[in-house]
């Protein structure tokens, strides 16, 4: 393959791996940035239900009596609710504000507990306000109302909890899930590689069926063309009568034809997609239709139906009986060719000079020929690739007391 083409081939592999792992890298950051964003709202719901039920359940044990007093006798009984990580207050509304309920080690150091009630009174409360104490620690805080016996307004309870667990739960969700992106991403990047270069092989295939069909024909053609040049430099001289010459152009153009026409049926068998249109078919009436009327050949056929391409069996048979015959005449044997039908097997023997052996395993390749042989060693690379195409194989071998015996099994 050319450098050109092999640069071309490499950018466009390229390109489609940019593409796949761009769309790729496209998803996994939107999976990531959903499922951050989704988790920091869980987490904030989960620490605003944690301090609401805090702010309920003293709502539930503290009351004021009809003279107006705070009593918290029994929340002070029920453990957890005070010592429970959050700071509780409570602050009478009104003028002035008092203090009713302090912790008793506070874990936040405000400046003043009454502005911040009112702050969260005017702000709305069952709400949670994020701020910070004396020390520059930041808090959440939730407001919830109690009322007195007669449903007034009289306090509002203030709960303040740490919000160093939410940032720190956020901050390892965030790490780990940055970690499970980058092993997606990769992975990702290296199918995204592997599939681009997977779905290049039908036009890596392509450009080696093309490049290996132009060379056949050029070194095929390479040959009648020097006699088409050769025969004309004849007929200019004069050293041959016209008449002659033209026949010798008529005979190679003809070889050509045969060349070119057998160069184009293994182009079509060498491409990726060539389409095999099975169908039933007797087998032996097939073989029987491909003979040639004027010559010498030997049908032994049982009735037999096989699955397969009619117009592709008809060239591997009407191939290998043509080569046959060839090679059975330049021998000058008396014996002609014999072919038999079995089954799905198509068998042609003749009594030519057989295969050399050093050649035997290598003759069913394209342009691979014995040395006296005056084929182009196409022949049974075609037949060997419409067997293939069918499921089955070509086997090559010699036959005792001299010939070859080829096997086209379907």
């Amino acid at each position: 393959m050319s450098r050109a083409r092999e640069r071309l081939l490499r950018r466009l592999h390229l390109r489609l791996t940019a593409i796949w792992s761009l769309a790729w890298l496209f998803c996994v950051i939107a999976l990531c940035v959903v499922a951050i964003l989704t988790h920091a709202r869980l987490t904030e719901l989960d620490i605003t239900s944690t301090l609401r039920l805090r702010a309920t359940a003293v709502y539930g044990l503290t009351w004021f009596d009809a003279n107006g007093r705070f009593h918290d006798e029994v929340l002070r009984k029920e453990a957890g609710v005070l010592d429970g990580g959050a700071d509780v207050w409570v602050v009478s509304q009104g003028a002035p504000a008092m203090v009713l309920l302090r912790p008793d080690r506070p874990r936040f150091e405000l400046a003043d507990v009454t502005a911040i009630a009112d702050m969260a009174t005017r702000d709305g409360t069952d709400t949670v306000h994020e701020g910070r104490d004396r020390r520059g620690r930041p808090f959440l805080l939730y407001a919830k109302e109690t009322y007195d016996e007669r449903d007034r307004p009289a306090a509002i309870i203030l709960v303040l909890g740490d919000p160093a667990a939410r940032d720190a739960a956020q901050s390892a969700f965030v790490r780990s899930t940055l970690l499970i992106a980058i092993g997606f991403a990769a992975f990702g990047i290296l199918v995204g590689y592997f599939l681009s270069r997977r779905s290049m092989r039908p036009a890596i295939a392509s450009f080696e069926q093309q490049e290996r069909f132009l060379s056949a024909a050029a070194h095929e053609l390479r040959t009648p063309v020097a006699r088409l040049q050769a025969l004309c430099g004849t007929a200019r001289d004069g050293r041959e009568p016209p008449t002659q010459v033209l026949e010798k152009v008529e005979r190679v153009a003809g070889q050509t034809t045969r060349l070119v026409d057998k160069l184009l049926v293994l182009a079509r068998l060498d491409a990726v997609d060539t389409p095999v249109s099975k169908e039933p078919v007797r087998l032996d009436l097939l073989v029987e239709s491909v003979l040639p009327e004027d010559a010498q050949v030997d049908l032994h056929a049982t009735e037999s139906v096989v699955n397969a391409d009619v117009n592709l069996v008809q060239i591997a048979v009407r191939n290998l009986i043509d080569n046959a015959l060839v090679h059975a005449a330049n021998a000058g044997t008396n014996e002609g060719v014999r072919v038999t039908v079995v089954g799905s097997s198509v068998v042609v023997e003749d009594r030519g000079p057989g295969f050399p052996e050093s050649l035997l395993e290598r003759v069913g390749e394209p342009f691979m020929s014995g040395p006296n042989s005056p084929g182009s060693g196409l022949g049974l690379s075609i037949v060997r690739h419409i067997a293939q195409l069918h499921g089955g194989e070509l086997r090559l071998e010699n036959r005792d007391g001299g010939g070859a015996r080829v096997e086209l099994r379907l």
